[in-house]
């Protein structure tokens, strides 16, 4: 009893020191694998090389053939091409393995992870984090100019983002959303807002927006430049549960939540300007998909609205939304509040452009056209919300 209780007394008197330790004799190199409770292993996961290459570092001494797996990096294989994804790792003299991007990576943010036996993890040594849909990936933030409007500026005014809970009661279960409030909003005042709800894509979830997308920093790296009028961003969830025959792309839960329960909500908690010309709807890939269905033929709630990176690609699809929303278009025409649809070239979705932009042709939507280069990444999204929202609510 005695050994036991001097130990744990040793344990504690070493733990204070332990962090209080400088980062350098922390970080200094040891071998993989010498870690334990009271000494554990430090070293750097990643690291940008000086010609912006990424090395990436894991210490699992008992793994066989991982690899650096990344859904955002252009230079790790994606494996949709039916070669193996990600990077081969191998280990280096201190028993690390190691991977280093063949090329460059450009300034920005990005989620990663290592595969492992079949199973993708989040990087153990990694300091910043996204929820996905299913599981957590880690994130990385390569410097560059390039990706300055979307990263933290210390210079400027910041906004908050809050994670709140709510009772959806058209579905009968505790949802919740992330809100961004713009520099100045919680000193109180009576000015009021606009709101854009913004929404995440399939493999996403409410969390990604800040945490992959750097939509607060956007907002306000482009409210603090003049680009932006100052605007309350909601971050709804995305996904509903799954019910046998329901479409992920045309959901009506999703719908029926957001106008009957998040709407309302927002309206009565914050300083809103709560009518269409100051409530704006966007969304990236299943999210450009809610839009298309619920925002854009729906002008009575929803003005500005930005389609990112989806589109009519199925066959007939035009021809059913047309069907089901031919009244609400013409009322959109008639709106004219700015629309904005955007796709890379690359996208796998790409297709979609012609079909979707016929339809606004058709109706006489006015809208504006982007096209960048790359593919259904956020790299691209990242680029269209900052368009988007520097192009409504106008003063």
């Amino acid at each position: 009893m005695k050994s036991v209780l001097a130990t744990a007394l040793a344990a504690s008197a070493a733990l204070p020191a332990l962090l209080a330790a400088p980062a350098a004799a922390q970080d200094a190199p040891r071998k993989c694998g010498t870690a334990d409770l009271m000494n554990p292993l430090f070293y750097q996961p990643v690291e940008q090389l000086p010609d912006s290459r990424i090395r990436f570092r894991l210490c699992a001494p008992e793994a066989t053939e991982p690899r650096v797996v990344s859904a955002d990096i252009e230079a790790i294989p994606s494996g949709y091409d039916g070669k193996p994804a990600g990077l081969v790792m191998t280990r280096d003299q201190l028993g690390y393995w190691v991977a280093t991007t063949a090329v460059p990576v450009a300034a920005g943010t990005y989620s990663y992870g290592f595969r492992i036996g079949g199973l993708t993890m989040a990087d153990p040594q990694a300091e910043q984090f996204s929820v996905s849909y299913r599981g957590t990936s880690s994130v990385l933030e390569v410097a560059g100019l390039g990706g300055a409007f979307q990263r933290y500026d210390p210079a400027i005014p910041h906004g908050a983002v809050s994670t709140i809970d709510y009772s959806s009661a058209s579905l009968g279960v505790v949802r919740r959303a992330h809100v961004y409030t713009p520099p100045g909003y919680e000193k109180g005042g009576t000015r009021r807002y606009p709101v854009l709800y913004l929404v995440h894509g399939a493999g996403d979830s409410d969390d990604s927006w800040t945490s992959r997308g750097r939509a607060h920093y956007i907002l306000d790296n482009l409210i603090a430049s003049g680009k932006a009028v100052p605007m309350i961003v909601v971050m709804p969830a995305g996904h509903t549960v799954f019910k046998p025959g329901s479409d992920l792309f045309a959901n009506k839960d999703f719908a029926d939540d957001l106008v009957k329960d998040l709407i309302p909500l927002i309206d009565g908690r914050y300083r809103t300007q709560a009518d269409p010309a100051h409530r704006a709807m966007a969304g990236l890939s299943m999210g450009g998909a809610h839009t298309l269905s619920w925002g854009l033929p729906n002008p009575g709630v929803f003005g500005p609205i930005g389609i990112f990176s989806m589109g009519f690609y199925l066959p007939g699809q035009e021809e059913r939304f047309i069907a089901a929303n031919d009244a609400n278009l013409r009322a959109r025409a008639r709106a004219g509040a700015p629309v904005v649809f955007a796709m890379g070239k690359t996208d796998f979705l790409y297709p979609a452009v012609a079909p979707t932009r016929a339809i606004m042709d058709r109706y006489a939507i006015r809208y504006r056209y982007i096209e960048s280069e790359g593919g259904h990444t956020w790299v691209n999204w990242r680029d269209y919300l900052r368009e988007f929202a520097g192009s409504i609510f106008k003063r």
